[in-house]
């Protein structure tokens, strides 16, 4: 709720929100206004796209892997990247229509400055994601892993097994496995490359 500029509150938050979210009523309005963007979806820099639909065939020695592989074989193939409009969009591989997008708690402070209508560029959501499979705890799983490059020190991880619920609001805060910052450890720093998915014995 505070202004980008003079760093005040305001009551303009719920506007910002909905900018972020796609709403381009305020784009140049008269009052309050925001940046005009020629595009809802932020640049892509230092990201790039990952395509995922099967499981990984090349995981072996576990017994329930099979059983897991089978029963996602079927679904809809989607391509995740990166954005400085600061979410993780996670779109249809079929049509590019959006399934969800996630917006990693260490940039979200940031966001307010995306609707300066002088708005200068800043990175965000700006790491190549990773997207393999993991056993958690008993059950397997597809994991998300992705470093936030110049937005923020840090990496997080989401659980896609179906990407096509992730955003139904029934049980998002599963799906999102964790984010691990410099607040967490002050030795984090920016997570330039892409991360891996790799089995700990």
């Amino acid at each position: 709720n505070a202004n980008p500029v003079t760093g005040t509150a305001d009551s303009l938050g719920a506007l910002r929100v909905s900018f972020l979210r796609g709403d381009r009523t305020q784009e140049g309005a008269a009052t309050n206004a925001f940046r005009r963007r020629s595009s809802l979806m932020g640049d892509i820099i230092n990201s790039g796209p990952v395509y995922k639909r099967e499981a990984d065939s090349s995981l072996t020695g576990d017994s329930s892997y099979p059983t897991f592989s089978t029963s996602v074989a079927s679904r809809a193939a989607a391509v995740y990247v990166g954005a400085n409009d600061g979410m993780l969009h996670a779109l249809q591989a079929s049509d590019g229509k959006e399934l969800f997008a996630y917006v990693p708690l260490a940039i979200a402070k940031n966001l307010n400055q995306l609707t300066i209508p002088v708005y200068q560029h800043l990175p965000f959501v700006d790491g190549i994601p990773e997207v393999g499979e993991a056993k958690l705890g008993t059950d397997w799983r597809t994991v998300l892993v992705s470093g936030m490059g110049g937005g923020a020190q840090g990496v997080f991880a989401l659980d896609v097994t179906d990407p096509s619920t992730f955003g139904d609001g029934s049980t998002n805060a599963s799906k999102a496995l964790f984010e691990f910052t410099d607040q967490d450890d002050p030795m984090m720093g920016n997570a330039l490359s892409q991360p891996k998915v790799v089995k700990l014995t």
